[in-house]
């Protein structure tokens, strides 16, 4: 028997390789979502729940035919420094562009705002979809500014469904998640 085939193109930006996920990516992934750096994207979490989740993230590539990309510098191909595209799990309400950047000495540097300009019209291409939106924790102002900077604006409906008490993000927490809707077309 042979395995399954799924094609997963590489997309590349100046400074970026987008490329499938790998099983040597998994492990900088389980390392990341330790931290207290991946609070903004469900952590800490542990070593198997983050397991679980680099597997969500490769079987959404076989059940939608798309989701994140794994992100390395192009002078360092095999490591790699975050996930970055779209992202639409069976239980979300629709289609996310969700960033993250495994390692703190990669962030300010203007990487998710690029790896994004490329990954946004590939989605709007692939997935044949004119509106995405980002979940982003208000208190997290860098990606507040990513979104913003890519063109997106504040939803403030789907923020307020977002964290009613049967809403998807009700954690029980003071801080509210917020939604930035993208529109193709819109991308800065």
């Amino acid at each position: 028997m042979t395995g399954l085939t799924v094609h997963i193109p590489t997309l590349e930006t100046e400074r970026l390789i987008l490329r499938a996920p790998q099983m040597s990516d998994c492990e900088p992934m389980m390392d990341f979502m330790a931290t207290e750096r991946s609070k903004f994207v469900g952590g800490p979490k542990d070593r198997r729940d983050a397991m679980r989740g680099f597997g969500h993230i490769a079987g959404l590539w076989v059940t939608r035919g798309y989701s994140l990309f794994i992100g390395a510098l192009k002078d360092s191909p095999d490591t790699p420094i975050g996930a970055f595209g779209p992202y639409y799990p069976l239980d979300w309400p629709e289609l996310e562009f969700g960033w993250s950047i495994w390692d703190g000495d990669h962030e300010g540097h203007g990487l998710v705002t690029e790896a994004l300009r490329t990954l946004i019209p590939w989605s709007w291409d692939k997935i044949g979809r004119d509106t995405a939106i980002s979940f982003i924790d208000e208190d997290n102002a860098r990606s507040i500014r990513v979104a913003k900077t890519l063109g997106a604006c504040l939803d403030n409906e789907a923020t307020r469904t977002a964290n009613m008490s049967d809403g998807l993000f009700d954690d029980g927490e003071e801080t509210d998640v917020l939604v930035y809707r993208h529109h193709k077309g819109a991308l800065h």
